[in-house]
């Protein structure tokens, strides 16, 4: 049975539930987050639905006066604001894409499975040594331990980690990190299926996640993992910002 695909907003609205900013500010026609040094997705600004044109030094202003720089996100239904922001000389910066499949078509797909992968309730040594040396550090941990849904750590040991969390049917994968000596051995692909067996006793009937188009890796594990685009963004920020 064909199962419809969530909307872009539901992704949207996954995204900020499974991967929270430390606080949400609405401000003159925006929403803003303030990241506690999160990393760019916690930080950035969008457009608040209904908003007309909202004033870009105003959001700016805001961001600075948290100590943030100004960082817009840009998505497909933002083009008006997009060319406003390339007017004002701010520059694309990582665009990234969403990617999804039905959880049951991921866990019915054949596949090397042979890493061994748990779950855990909070990251152990292990995890963090390599979510560490993949450049995740405390403050991204601290955007995990914020998750008020269902959420897990997917463990391969000193082979691997990932994090998992739901929000309304979708189970979004974030902070995938391989050790450099366990790439290309299927490490990747056996946690993306324990997320699947996760996400699918969580009720969850679509898997989700993240990637920065320039990751050719990750772009050609989830393409063989049969998972699709279903929504994209860029951030906007000024050059010497």
């Amino acid at each position: 049975m064909q199962i419809d695909s969530p909307s872009q907003a539901a992704l949207f609205a996954a995204i900020d539930t499974t991967w929270p900013a430390f606080a949400f500010h609405r401000h003159n026609g925006w929403l803003l987050r303030e990241g506690a040094g999160g990393g760019q997705r916690v930080s950035a600004a969008t457009v608040l639905p209904g908003a007309q044109n909202p004033d870009i030094g105003s959001a700016a202003d805001k961001m600075h006066s948290m100590g943030q720089n100004a960082l817009f996100m840009v998505r497909s239904q933002d083009g008006d604001l997009d060319a406003r922001l390339a007017e004002q000389g701010y520059k694309i910066v990582d665009p990234v894409t969403i990617l999804i499949t039905p959880t049951e078509s991921l866990l019915t797909m054949a596949g090397k499975q042979h890493q061994r992968v748990t779950t855990l309730n909070t990251p152990d040594t292990t995890a963090k040594e390599v979510w560490g040396n993949g450049g995740i550090y405390q403050p991204r941990l601290n955007v995990m331990a914020r998750v008020k849904t269902a959420k897990t750590i997917i463990s391969a040991g000193y082979m691997g980690v990932a994090f998992a969390a739901c929000h309304e049917g979708i189970a979004m994968v974030h902070a995938v990190e391989v050790s450099k000596n366990h790439r290309r051995k299927g490490v990747a692909n056996a946690l993306m299926h324990q997320a699947a067996r996760w996400a699918m006793q969580h009720e969850c009937t679509w898997l989700a996640v993240l990637t920065v188009r320039a990751n050719t890796p990750a772009c050609a594990l989830y393409d063989r993992l049969k998972m699709k685009q279903a929504a994209a963004y860029h951030y906007r920020q000024l050059a010497s910002g």
